[in-house]
């Protein structure tokens, strides 16, 4: 075959439930951008793929999502799902995924197509128990702290505001994996819209993992508190943010498709709740909202007088 997709150095990048990916191109013109993304995530290069799933990306056929070297996987039982920027083809008895990549015809379509990129490992996840929260992730004594909300709630200025003794290690972005003992752990991802809109050059170290100790719901408030949420009740806020960052994935998808997504979503969200405890958390604009967290945890390092 032509231009094959599985001759090129690859990018490691290894989950907390011991899911291995490995993302490539051996298209000369993505290799930049594949560099580009793999530094984004913190990711070495490796030459290894025993045992991994291979995230191929192929340079489009101008604009189409069919080159020449497609046309064979295109009838031979893989499923497509275009998300205008990339088009990812997946069959059911094969853990690869081969994308194929339009042109970048503005600086903001490489980010959205690095963005749309990671739905692979979105959809590897949750088909073995994960969850995705649009969120932030914070560390305290090892602990993981998810900080979810909508857009605009207040998740990075939280992130921000938090004392040095806090680790902010991503602001919108969480993908929690259930590893091989049952656990939830929690990985931080990057926060596209900076890159998009604010040129940010930071970089996120995906392959980092913290076991999940809670999650907490912002809402602003005229005071600070936290109050404990009940499992069927944290099941639905879960599920809800987990939707919001994965409805981008299934825009152009059929109904049967997005039930089905739709319900394995559901159905982590309620298998999270039941292990992790989840809070509504009201958040002042000048008070100190992470000694109400600290005391939920049990008071780790008791309040800050």
């Amino acid at each position: 075959m032509a231009n094959n997709p599985y001759q090129s150095e690859s990018y490691r990048l290894q989950l907390s439930n011991n899911t291995c990916w490995h993302m490539k191109t051996a298209s000369v013109a993505l290799q930049p951008w594949v560099e580009k993304l793999a530094g984004i995530m913190e990711l070495d290069a490796s030459q290894g793929e025993n045992g991994a799933r291979r995230i191929s990306f192929i340079a489009s056929d101008e604009g189409r999502s069919d080159p020449p070297y497609m046309r064979e996987v295109t009838t031979n039982d893989w499923k497509c799902q275009n998300m205008g920027t990339l088009s990812v083809w997946y069959h059911k008895d094969n853990p690869d995924t081969i994308c194929t990549v339009k042109p970048f015809n503005i600086p903001e379509t490489e980010i959205v197509t690095m963005w749309n990129a990671l739905y692979p490992i979105y959809r590897g996840s949750i088909d073995q128990g994960g969850l995705p929260f649009h969120a932030g992730l914070v560390e305290l004594d090892g602990r993981g702290i998810i900080l979810a909300g909508a857009g605009d709630t207040g998740k990075s200025t939280c992130c921000r505001r938090l004392p040095d003794y806090w680790d902010a290690l991503c602001d919108d972005e969480v993908l929690v994996v259930l590893d091989n003992e049952g656990n939830f752990r929690a990985h931080p991802f990057p926060t596209w819209s900076d890159y998009l809109w604010r040129g940010s050059e930071k970089t996120f170290n995906v392959q980092r993992s913290i076991p999940v100790s809670g999650v907490f719901f912002i809402e602003q408030s005229e005071i600070d508190g936290a109050t404990p949420l009940g499992q069927g009740q944290s099941a639905v806020y879960m599920n809800e943010s987990a939707t919001q960052v994965c409805r981008r994935f299934w825009r152009s998808a059929d109904n049967e498709y997005k039930r089905a997504f739709n319900r394995n979503l559901f159905n982590n969200a309620c298998e999270v709740a039941k292990k992790i405890p989840a809070f509504r958390l009201r958040v002042s604009l000048h008070g100190r909202f992470w000694e109400e967290v600290e005391q939920v945890l049990g008071g780790i390092r008791g309040l800050i007088s």
